[in-house]
């Protein structure tokens, strides 16, 4: 992406936020321009952050709401208000997470798929005054009041270093590779190394620092504090290669931007790819003079920094970012699991059912017989007396009426014929052998 797709964005003291697209200059080469994009009055307070994330613009103020807009489509998209506090700082990460801090002690993690808070990290005991996120996106660093810097674990959302420093930090930032991480506090920069987690280079400073940026992969950074001057530090070298002034009374923004290398075919036609246009790009603004200015700096000793844009806002500036089209991402959700059902959890409580023995039958039918086939033999049953007695009569036969008649004759010790009754049957009952129990499955014919 070419520098001139990036636009510059600030905030203003008084409750603007600003635009500035970047173009080249028709009549000097190597020489930009700055042309107004949009104007806003955001907040009613201060406006004391900004960040962009994918492409949204959000701004923190006093009056303790997040402001969204929407950069592609050039509208307000909505605003945020989980914080009790001034919104002090905010950071985003790739294309769908967004970090914001306030003084009310809290650091809160915002979805930008629903603009939800995930997370809410609750650790340090004052006023929450820096922010920046590892490049991984797996740690972020916050320091506060307390005088305290906490390295946050955001996989687990957990608090995983604490660093007592000497003083209340006035920023933290990242280098770009992930290595180190530079902590500003009263007239001093502590360069720390992120392996070690000690302090590898201390720059000590006439007053006090409000801002700093990495130049390339991040052997080099800018220094911007309350003086007009602003100093390049080589952490190679542990020194000081130069440094410039910027404005007039001091610098309060600093922030780089990247400029993409010409292609062989616009070599053929430009002819200002030559040393003049190597190095960084470093944009500075101040609430003093009200004026952006873009640098052309070089990282040896010897060439001099030269300006090659700037322009008049006006108001007095107090935070600055830079978005370009590149950033533009969609954001996709992740696939959650489904819900386990109440009998995978019963299963896990109790264990899985006990399976209930079954038996198979198969039959067989042919013509004039009934096979049946039993895998699994069962237990036989015990048979009612009266399945007996039933299977009896039927082997003995039907009654005659001979048999008949003489049980109905009474006899003459009992006239109501009830105890011959008896006698006949029990005589039945004797005079006929139990037949063996038959198996139910055995074959019979029909």
């Amino acid at each position: 992406m070419s520098i001139t797709d990036t636009e510059i964005l600030i905030g203003t003291y008084e409750a603007f936020l600003l635009g500035f697209k970047v173009n080249k200059n028709p009549k000097i080469k190597g020489h930009y321009e700055l042309t107004p994009s949009f104007t806003t009055r955001a907040h009613v307070g201060a406006v004391r952050c900004v960040s962009t994330v994918n492409r949204f613009l959000i701004s923190g103020s006093s009056d303790e709401l997040c402001k969204i807009y929407d950069l592609k489509k050039r509208n307000e998209n909505g605003l945020l208000d989980h914080h009790q506090g001034t919104i002090t700082c905010m950071a985003g990460h790739g294309k769908r997470y967004l970090l914001t801090a306030s003084e009310d002690k809290t650091v809160s993690v915002v979805n930008l798929l629903n603009w939800q808070v995930e997370k809410t990290l609750h650790m340090h005991q004052g006023g929450i005054t820096a922010l920046a996120i590892h490049p991984s996106g797996k740690l972020a660093f916050s320091a506060g009041k307390d005088r305290k810097l906490i390295t946050w674990n955001l996989v687990k959302a957990v608090p995983a270093y604490f660093t007592n420093l000497k003083g209340i930090a006035d920023l933290v930032v990242v280098s770009p590779d992930g290595r180190r991480y530079c902590v500003g506090l009263h007239r001093r920069i502590d360069v720390y190394n992120l392996e070690t987690a000690g302090i590898e280079y201390t720059i000590d400073l006439k007053c006090r620092p409000n801002g700093l940026v990495f130049l390339g992969e991040g052997d080099i950074i800018a220094v911007a504090c309350e003086s007009s001057k602003v100093q390049i530090h080589s952490l190679i070298e542990k020194a000081m290669i130069k440094e410039f002034e910027a404005h007039t009374t001091r610098v309060r923004c600093i922030t780089s931007l990247s400029e993409t290398v010409p292609c062989k075919e616009e070599e053929e036609t430009e002819s200002n790819s030559s040393d003049s246009e190597s190095g960084f790009i470093v944009v500075t603004a101040s609430n003093s003079d009200n004026t952006i200015k873009l640098w052309r700096v070089h990282t040896d000793a010897t060439s001099e920094v030269e300006c090659i844009g700037s322009f008049d806002t006006t108001c007095r500036i107090t935070c600055m970012t830079t978005w370009n089209p590149s950033m533009i991402g969609k954001i996709k959700a992740k696939k959650r699991k489904p819900d386990p059902k109440l009998e995978d959890v019963k299963d896990l409580i109790h264990g899985p059912p006990e399976k209930k023995k079954t038996s198979r039958i198969s039959f067989a039918v042919e013509e004039d017989d009934v096979k049946v086939d039993v895998t699994k033999e069962k237990k036989p049953k015990k048979e009612e007396p009266k399945i007996i007695i039933e299977q009896e009569f039927h082997e003995r036969g039907a009654i005659t009426d001979e048999e008949i008649s003489d049980t109905e004759q009474p006899d003459d010790e009992n006239k109501n014929g009830h105890d011959s009754d008896v006698e006949e049957i029990t005589k039945i009952t004797s005079s006929t052998k139990k037949p063996k129990k038959k198996n139910v499955f055995a074959e019979q014919e029909l």
